[in-house]
């Protein structure tokens, strides 16, 4: 089903929702990037209330691709109530259970439950789902690792011509070595990208990983062709920006020169949500013009 048929069915017209789900807040030059929170759906108005401009939900959470159309609709129904923030962006993508690796590796089962996350992201008015998914991709001990990186090319070769159907991007996330033991570096995501060598299969900077894995920001200038997309959190215990200071400067300095014109999402581990989202929007903001 496409978009369209998919919005006509449900009652609500293309012009009604264009609004609130089919934007893309790309910045400006010379302005901050479009700032998101990562969390369910029903946070948008918080969140637009701190001041950020979209919601990056996980898949499971509001496409259910192991669910019916049906209980779809339901949720789909409920985010278009809200008409608050657009859900842009999508993380949490395969489920632990579905690897990518090892001599359990299902990929036919991962690529069937990706295509319908590909078409419903689209029905929604989502540009990008975030490929980190660490239980799915670990590789298993005693693994070779030259096989798993085939393995994981070759999931990855089947997955971006899917998602480019749907105008959907997938970006690899690096992850330190705390949540898996593979791609924990961008040049190592990087090669999983050029590999692939697909233009709807990309590079995302988790910031918060990058610092815990010692990734200095000149890595995104040297990789710029490919970044898409960022998350962030400070480094000791994943707080929000302003928690415990962190100084994310030489890593925005890097985004400015290359001209970044994605997102930020805020991942966080978070105390009290209310109290330090409009702090940490504030002070991205504030670190990003000082740059």
């Amino acid at each position: 089903m496409t978009r369209k048929e998919f919005l006509k069915s449900t009652g609500f017209s293309l012009a009604a929702v264009s609004l609130p789900f089919f934007s893309f807040n790309e910045s400006k030059e010379n302005d901050v990037p479009a700032i998101g929170l990562c969390g369910s759906w029903d946070k948008s108005p918080l969140a637009k209330q701190a001041g950020c401009s979209y919601i990056e939900s996980g898949v499971a959470n509001l496409l259910m691709p192991d669910k019916t159309d049906a209980e779809f609709k339901n949720q789909f129904d409920a985010l278009a109530a809200t008409q608050l923030l657009p859900v842009e962006c999508f993380n949490v993508f395969i489920p632990k259970e579905l690897k990518s690796v090892g001599d359990q590796a299902n990929h036919e089962r991962i690529v069937k439950y990706a295509s319908v996350a590909f078409q419903r992201a689209e029905i929604v008015g989502a540009k990008i789902i975030v490929f980190g998914s660490s239980g799915s991709r670990t590789i298993p001990d005693g693994f070779d690792r030259t096989k798993a990186k085939e393995q994981f090319t070759s999931l990855c070769k089947q997955l971006a011509p899917i998602a480019a159907k749907h105008n959907i991007t997938v970006a690899i996330e690096t992850l330190n070595q705390s949540e898996t033991n593979f791609l924990n570096t961008l040049k190592e995501s990087v090669e999983i990208v050029e590999a692939a060598h697909h233009p709807n299969l990309k590079l995302m900077c988790d910031i918060y990983h990058a610092l815990k894995e010692n990734d200095p920001a000149s890595e995104l200038i040297k990789y710029k062709k490919h970044l898409v997309h960022c998350h962030i959190a400070e480094k000791q215990e994943r707080t929000a920006p302003g928690v415990k200071g962190d100084d994310f400067k030489p890593y925005f300095s890097a985004l400015k020169k290359i001209n970044y014109k994605g997102r930020i999402s805020l991942e966080c581990k978070w105390n009290n949500l209310e109290a330090e989202l409009p702090v940490a929007v504030k002070t991205l903001r504030e670190q990003y013009e000082h740059a």
